[in-house]
């Protein structure tokens, strides 16, 4: 989708998982514990979103957006949860480089996953 982007600006490392069990039990249930398993990391950067690209996300109801981009990998795909930091994301949509060059990029939009208990 982006091409020609420096990457000298992929100074995030991110990691690509899946909300599975942790092998944790819960000592008051005795059920196990899901969290997120990290299963890939790559580099990326964070996208600046235009105006426009934020008006039309709210429009899809999509808030608190960010775009990452990343070096194109078939290996990216929306049932991962991304994870920077502490902080874990959902991703909404990616758009895919056509894969034909060597500097092709893929922007992944995504948003704060939000844990919601009881």
């Amino acid at each position: 989708m982006a091409k020609g982007i420096n990457v000298s600006r992929m100074r995030l490392r991110l990691e690509f998982g899946k909300n599975e069990p942790t092998g944790k039990t819960n000592p008051n249930t005795g059920q196990r514990i899901k969290g997120f398993v990290p299963k890939f990391k790559k580099w990326a950067g964070v996208w600046t979103l235009t105006q426009s690209d934020a008006i039309n996300l709210a429009g899809a109801d999509i808030r608190d957006a960010i775009v990452f981009f990343v070096r194109h990998s078939d290996k990216v795909t929306s049932d991962y949860l991304i994870r920077k930091g502490d902080v874990i994301y959902k991703i909404d949509s990616i758009a895919y480089d056509d894969g034909l060059s060597t500097d092709g990029f893929d922007l992944i939009t995504c948003h704060r996953s939000v844990v919601n208990h009881g």
